[in-house]
């Protein structure tokens, strides 16, 4: 009795192999998508919690933040927030000092166009100083007052965070991310008394934070 032997030709191994890369092709990027989402929200909120820890050490330190004397556009108080916040409270890995670049990459508007809260090369505002944290992140502190990003304060700090450095996108909304000092209810992400308003594909996303932490999601 004959047995016949059965195998695939070499025309359907090649038709199999080209479903499979098809296949891939199709699934690779969204997954590879997702997982960068989910980096850049797990980023977000250990950004957030490093922020606040940051902030209550110092002023358990030094005292209510009322009690600083800060000003907004004065450099000795944006130093004095530096050092106690960042330097005492935060381990470095460089400093950049007060309007210098070297810490901060251009950050762009989630919407277009380049983030206009500065003039200057690197994404740097007037009266800021900039540093990086021994996990990499990029961390900038500039004054505010009024109503900024999103949340209803008077004059205070704000702090804006590039949770992956020097590495792209370097965009609002999905790497950098906006915390601003309420002396009432202490570090508050950007966004928090807004719902979020500019944190669209058409807005700036300087207010994505509040969005980013309450859904645990990016979905813009």
């Amino acid at each position: 009795m004959m047995r016949v032997k059965t195998a695939f030709t070499l025309a359907e191994v090649l038709v199999t192999l080209m479903i499979i890369g098809v296949i891939a092709a199709m699934t690779i990027p969204g997954l590879r998508k997702n997982a960068d989402m989910q980096e850049y929200v797990a980023g977000c909120k250990k950004a957030y919690s490093t922020i606040s820890g940051a902030m209550r050490a110092a002023e358990m330190q030094h005292g209510d933040f009322k009690r600083w004397a800060f000003k907004d556009g004065d450099n000795a108080s944006i130093q004095k927030a530096f050092d106690y916040i960042a330097k005492e409270q935060m381990s470095l890995l460089r400093q950049c000092g007060i309007d210098k670049d070297g810490c901060w990459k251009q950050t762009r508007n989630l919407g277009s166009g380049n983030f206009a809260f500065t003039s200057k090369t690197y994404g740097l505002g007037i009266n800021t100083i900039s540093f990086t944290t021994a996990d990499g992140m990029n961390w900038n502190i500039d004054g505010l007052s009024g109503t900024d990003h999103g949340v209803d304060t008077g004059a205070t700090i704000g702090f804006f965070v590039d949770i992956n450095g020097d590495k792209k996108p370097n965009m609002l909304g999905y790497d950098v991310f906006t915390f601003i000092y309420d002396p009432e209810r202490g570090i508050v992400p950007a966004g928090s008394d807004n719902q979020s308003k500019e944190c669209s594909s058409a807005g700036s996303g300087v207010d994505c934070a509040a969005k980013v932490i309450k859904e645990g999601k990016i979905t813009y």
